[in-house]
């Protein structure tokens, strides 16, 4: 466009009277008007107007589908799917590059039970549980070892006749250790698929930690030996009380007559495999479920206590269901001796308390039984 074409699309003109006016007049040269009139300018809209403005970039957000459930994710924050917890594909940096400071830093939100939930609850943290992911990892766990008991119970009862009963002896007593023995194989996959850090579970590995909790967990495995002595004492209040339809005392003599009769090979199988479902078994209990309803409770007094009771109860009612009638008499004592370990493992938060605790405990029990 001409520079004199753009003037003429500006052309001055009299307001009052319609006259044209020439460039640089300031009255009109119209002699029954005369008035003033302003000489006016292009503005720079109009000028603006005549040159192309490029279109703005539509910067479209990146989003993921989730391998297993097919969800679409358009977070990227999120390393896993916030629906089934699948591990999703890595964004690549360039994408990550394309897209605005503000657009990266910009909250997102999950519709979840009829509600949009921030996003950043969904992000797993590599040394501490969200709510959702260590209850989920708890009930995996608890389904492996309901699988693992069922599947040792039918073979165990597939070998009897009609109307034999299984006795009690040393391999049915090795073999009822390895469901508690798998209680923590989940975890620990999960620990490792994920590469978090074994933080997560409780576990410190600096050398002043582990001297602490060793002697913490020696005075702790006292603790456990006078809660057993004392466990005799509620039996024996139960019988009292009428709850006598199963003989608890002819089980355990039986079984410490089996135990006192074995090998010694069979014996240090025995510790060992105790040993192994008391590391499994604090994994699971500490390490996942009582470090992830602490993160959900308040970090004060009563969210302590509220954690301890929670896993003591979890705790009791799942070895009542599973060691019925026997688990009826030891209700009230596996809820007693998890209280206690809930609260050793409060005194300095590493799991190694606990587990050094019940190892200590474990085989003191076994050599009295054995040479006492």
């Amino acid at each position: 466009m001409s520079k004199e074409n753009k003037e003429h699309q500006v052309a001055k003109f009299c307001v009052y009277c319609g006259t044209i006016i020439q460039k640089n007049t300031a009255y009109c040269p119209n002699p029954e008007c005369g008035k003033l009139v302003v000489n006016i300018k292009p503005s720079e809209d109009i000028t603006d107007q005549a040159k192309p403005k490029p279109k703005p970039i539509k910067k479209e957000p990146i989003s993921r589908k989730c391998s297993n459930c097919g969800s679409i994710i358009t977070s990227n924050i999120l390393e896993q799917c916030p629906i089934c917890d699948s591990r999703l594909e890595k964004i690549p940096e360039q994408e990550i590059a394309t897209q605005g400071k503000n657009h990266q830093s910009r909250q997102g939100y999950v519709f979840t039970n009829k509600k949009l939930v921030p996003e950043r609850k969904f992000v797993l943290k590599k040394s501490e549980w969200n709510f959702r992911e260590g209850i989920s990892v708890f009930g995996n766990a608890l389904m492996v070892y309901i699988t693992v008991r069922l599947v040792i119970t039918m073979l165990l009862t597939l070998q009897l006749g009609p109307s034999e009963t299984l006795d009690l002896n040393m391999t049915t007593i090795l073999l009822s250790q390895a469901p508690d023995i798998v209680f923590g194989v989940y975890p620990l996959y999960y620990i490792y698929s994920k590469r978090h850090n074994l933080k997560k579970l409780g576990l410190i590995f600096n050398k002043k930690a582990l001297v602490i909790a060793t002697l913490v967990g020696v005075a702790g495995s006292i603790g456990l030996v006078l809660i057993d002595n004392f466990s005799s004492l509620i039996i024996r209040f139960m019988y009292d009380a009428g709850i006598n339809f199963y003989d608890v005392f002819g089980d355990l003599e039986e079984e410490y007559l089996v135990l006192q009769n074995s090998s010694l090979i069979l014996m240090i199988l025995l510790i060992i495999l105790l040993s192994l479902s008391v590391i499994s078994t604090e994994l699971l209990f500490r390490g996942v479920l009582h470090k992830t309803l602490k993160a959900h409770f308040d970090n004060n007094f009563l969210g302590k206590v509220t954690v301890i009771v929670i896993v003591a109860l979890i705790y009791s009612i799942l070895f009542l269901l599973f060691t019925l009638p026997l688990g009826i008499y030891f209700f009230l004592v596996n809820f007693m001796v998890s209280i206690f370990l809930g609260m050793l493992y409060e005194i300095n938060k590493n799991l190694f308390t606990t587990i050094m605790a019940n190892l200590i405990y474990n085989i003191t029990l076994i050599i009295l039984i054995i040479y006492f």
